[in-house]
C-alpha cells in the first residue's frame, strides 16, 4: 500500500521566520501579532535554532493533521477517496439529497 505523503508541490509547511534570541527578547509583547501572519518563528542563539513559537491554532491544525495521516485506517479511506475522485466515481449534492431525503 502507498503512504500518504506529502508531495513536493506542498514544500512551503515550515515557513522561513528567523529572529536571534535577543530580537526576541525585544519582541515578545509583539510576536503574537506576528505569529498570526507568520505561523511559525524560530528563534536562534550564536546563529543556531534553538526554539520556536509557534501560532497555537496552527499547532493544532498540524498535530490533528499527523494523527490522521498516522492512522492506517483513516489513510486507506482517504487513499481511496482519491481513487474514487481520480477515476470518476463521485456523486454532487444533489445525487445525495435525492438519495438520502426523498
Amino acid at each position: 500500500m502507498e503512504e500518504c505523503r506529502q508531495t513536493d508541490q506542498h514544500r512551503e509547511i515550515m515557513p522561513n521566520h528567523t529572529i536571534d534570541i535577543t530580537e526576541a527578547r525585544a519582541q515578545i509583547n509583539k510576536l503574537d501579532d506576528r505569529l498570526r501572519d507568520e505561523r511559525i518563528i524560530k528563534v536562534t542563539r550564536h546563529n543556531k535554532p534553538v526554539f520556536a513559537f509557534v501560532d497555537l491554532e496552527y499547532l493544532s491544525t498540524v498535530l490533528e493533521t499527523i494523527e490522521i495521516m498516522t492512522d492506517p485506517d483513516t489513510c486507506k479511506m482517504l487513499q481511496e477517496s482519491l481513487e474514487d475522485i481520480k477515476h470518476g466515481r463521485v456523486h454532487d449534492h444533489e445525487d445525495v439529497r435525492r438519495e438520502f431525503c426523498e
